[in-house]
């Protein structure tokens, strides 16, 4: 999947982020993540269901008012904010984007917990803290935009403590099960279904370039990631068939507001490399070939 995508880079995310991180939490319930809806029926707001899967998360990690989270990619502070609210735990948040950060600290001092949540400029490949400094990381939707995921998980391995856990979410290649291949395609059949996945490959291409995210992985790879950085796995959970109502709530909000509204470059070519309003229907009508996985890793403890 990965064939003709280049490679993000730390700066040109940054500057993406600075340029168009307003309108997308502003049409993202006010976070930089994917929501998480209960299925078809569930009338949930973007807020409300990013909030939920940022409570997922925050869960799995179970933090305490004694222990120290950093976040890594912050966006603008809500799942921070959230977390040191939640449990009163100490948060460290950073982001390559510095209007991310201005934004998130103006959260944290708004919600009154500025004393306990602080966001920081920094690049997730190079982190600036001490070994063992954190209890717990987490990192929403962020690893998506390294170039390298070993190298991220390295940095975040080095400055949690021994036994510490580290949730995050990532963009998938799965293979939908309506487009299982069925027993002994014929040779038109088997043309045909080449054909539509260079056409799909070519299509997602542009989606991933024009969100600075980096070539997709399969769930399977964070086996393997883990045992790179020198961490366990303690689950790898496949949420896609919750987190799909995103890109339709998302895209046409966004196509809608651009008709009447100036909006920056990067958003434009966010919706010009998008589905097209006429098929938004199809972002939830089918089982997503791209999808979202939780995975959550653990650092082994001494002994």
């Amino acid at each position: 999947m990965s064939t003709g995508i280049s490679l993000p880079k730390p700066e040109e995310v940054g500057a993406f982020y600075d340029a168009a991180n307003d309108l997308i939490a502003r049409f993202q319930g006010g976070s930089m993540h994917y929501g998480y809806w209960n299925g078809p029926e569930d009338d949930s707001t973007f807020e409300q269901a990013s909030d939920r899967l940022s409570d997922i998360l925050i869960d799995k990690l179970g933090p305490g008012p004694d222990d120290r989270v950093l976040d890594v990619g912050c966006g603008v502070g809500t799942p921070g904010v959230r977390l040191a609210t939640r449990t009163g735990a100490e948060l460290v948040g950073i982001s390559i984007s510095a209007r991310d950060v201005e934004l998130a600290n103006a959260r944290a001092q708004q919600e009154g917990c500025a004393d306990r949540a602080r966001f920081q400029h920094a690049d997730a490949l190079k982190m600036p803290f001490d070994d063992d400094s954190f209890d717990h990381v987490l990192a929403l939707e962020s690893i998506v935009h390294m170039p390298d995921r070993v190298q991220v998980l390295q940095q975040i391995a080095r400055v949690l403590r021994p036994g510490g856990s580290v949730a995050l979410t990532d963009f998938v290649e799965r293979t939908p099960a309506a487009a299982a291949e069925l027993p002994n395609p014929s040779l038109l059949k088997r043309i045909q279904s080449s054909m539509v996945d260079k056409v799909q490959k070519a299509a997602l291409a542009k989606v991933i370039e024009s969100w600075h995210t980096a070539p997709l992985v399969r769930a399977a790879d964070y086996t393997s990631f883990a045992s790179a950085a020198g961490l366990e796995v303690v689950e790898v959970t496949d949420i896609s068939q919750n987190t799909k109502y995103t890109a339709h709530r998302f895209y046409g909000a966004v196509y809608e507001y651009a008709k009447h509204n100036e909006v920056p470059p990067e958003i434009r070519k966010i919706l010009q490399a998008g589905p097209g309003e006429k098929r938004l229907h199809w972002l939830i009508e089918d089982d997503p070939a791209v999808g979202v996985i939780i995975a959550v890793l653990r650092r082994p403890s001494h002994g």
